[in-house]
């Protein structure tokens, strides 16, 4: 009998390929292609892909055992579906990129959402650096496509250097871990890791940091995060919110996976690295926040400070950190996206995102300000919503491995971030604007966007029972 699960394994991915191809060429070669309805095409493709991950089971290795196909990369897939699905919508009613390349942004994504999907499957490293370029390359493209904001196009070129050095960096660091085990599978490392004496030395640590340096730029961790506040600012928000959520839940994913394989003699050493890694990040990017005054570089150092709070449950390396994480990131891309929605409606079309712009809102826009301000308390962690929850479980799972220096590190910025989100609440709640702001028909799906996305974090809040199921669904199967 044939098996035929290596193919049906592979289905969503030749299917967001053979998207990007559609998009990419048929758009420009076919006449009459461009007259289609593309986010309608697009959104289509998205829910059939989503329908395919959701039929799949089982676990099976597939392409030479590059890939590890389970239900950990089919529910990741499956929120990627989603979040590109909420960015589509965002397009609709913003008017940074210009409508006449939809085609070829929604080709990108394509390709973006393709190697978020191998980075979620990668067994190897080999795999790893394909799926990171692979994500990398058209993230560069969609931060240079604002149509108003013409710096959009030096902010992308930042981004590729920075991500151009850390890939280097990276692929150094992986000849390093190839040179002292001889393999470049996950497994296959740390295995040979474990079994050779050269635990604590100065060449293992540069080897592991080298590599990681790779995965940490693209969930923004410190210290290859410098990219992350003039990209953000510059790139269309719905792009933003794009990169500030998808791209970093793949990199958390591949970051599980890799070190899912340690053995028990490397996990102090790991720890302390990823504690480090951890603590610089989330105090970076809070206290950068403090003085931001543009809206979108506050949510964009707001989103490294949460890659630190996500690191600290892979900091703990255990299944029980890996379910904080799991916890998380549904919290997470609720509140974010919710919140840039919030920014592109309460914004309009004037291209202003200066906190200070949205002074009054509350009186012009109160349901869409509501929203907002539950997703920045969230974002906080002030129960009783979700992001309280998401950061207890962080706290305990920290505390139970007895690393108290990353609990009051975390308690400390989880202070000082509230600081900056409650001056965003008194901007739009409190202060009064000088002029009546002008009421601008965008129609009411903006505000439902928001209200669908705050509503979940006020019922998780005090009933967080079904995140819990989420959590026992994500099995990492070894």
């Amino acid at each position: 009998m044939v098996n035929t699960l290596h193919y049906l394994s592979s289905i969503p991915a030749h299917v967001l390929m053979g998207c990007a191809i559609l998009f990419f060429y048929l758009g420009r070669t076919l006449p009459g292609v461009k007259k289609l309805p593309a986010s309608t095409i697009f959104l289509a493709i998205l829910v059939a892909s989503f329908i395919i991950e959701a039929m799949g089971s089982g676990s099976k290795a597939i392409f030479f055992d590059l890939l590890q196909v389970d239900s950990f990369s089919r529910l990741y897939n499956q929120i990627f579906f989603i979040v590109i699905a909420a960015t589509v919508f965002m397009m609709l009613y913003n008017d940074e990129i210009n409508e006449k390349i939809k085609w070829e942004v929604f080709g990108l994504l394509s390709t973006i959402c393709l190697g978020m999907m191998l980075m979620t499957s990668s067994s190897n490293l080999l795999m790893a650096v394909l799926a990171i370029e692979l994500v990398s390359i058209p993230s560069y493209v969609l931060v240079a496509m604002n149509s108003r904001f013409p710096v959009s196009k030096e902010a992308a070129l930042k981004y590729i250097l920075f991500g151009s050095f850390a890939a280097g960096i990276m692929l150094y660091g992986m000849s390093l871990i190839f040179g002292l085990t001889g393999s470049l599978t996950f497994e296959g490392i740390w295995e040979s890791l474990g079994k050779h004496s050269i635990v604590n030395s100065p060449i293992y640590f540069l080897a592991i940091l080298m590599t990681l340096s790779g995965i940490i730029f693209k969930i923004a961790a410190v210290p290859f995060h410098f990219w992350c506040p003039d990209a953000y600012q510059a790139a269309p928000t719905p792009v933003t919110a794009f990169l500030s959520t998808a791209p970093k839940v793949a990199g958390v994913a591949l970051l599980i996976r890799f070190f899912s394989y340690h053995v028990t003699l490397q996990a102090e050493d790991l720890t302390m690295i990823l504690t480090i890694i951890s603590i610089a990040t989330m105090t970076v990017g809070n206290l950068a926040a403090l003085k931001q005054t543009d809206i979108k570089r506050l949510l964009a150092y707001s989103s490294i400070s949460h890659a630190g709070f996500l690191l600290m449950g892979i900091a703990v390396l255990n299944p029980a950190g890996r379910d904080a994480v799991f916890f998380y990131i549904p919290v997470y891309l609720l509140m974010n996206l919710g919140a840039f929605m919030a920014v592109i409606y309460l914004n309009g079309k004037e291209g202003n995102f200066q906190i200070e712009s949205f002074t009054g809102m509350i009186k012009q826009k109160p349901l869409a300000v509501i929203g907002f301000t539950v997703c920045l308390f969230s974002l906080a962690g002030i129960p009783p919503f979700a992001g309280f929850i998401a950061k207890f479980y962080m706290f305990k799972v920290v505390i139970e491995q007895q690393l108290y220096l990353l609990a009051a590190a975390a308690g400390i910025n989880s202070v000082i971030s509230l600081y900056y989100y409650v001056t965003v609440i008194r901007v739009m709640v409190i202060d009064s604007a000088d002029k009546p702001a002008v009421e601008e028909k965008v129609g009411h799906f903006p505000v439902a966007f928001v209200t669908m996305c705050a509503i979940p974090l006020v019922v998780f809040g005090v009933f967080w029972r079904p995140l819990l199921y989420w959590v026992d669904k994500v099995k990492l199967l070894m």
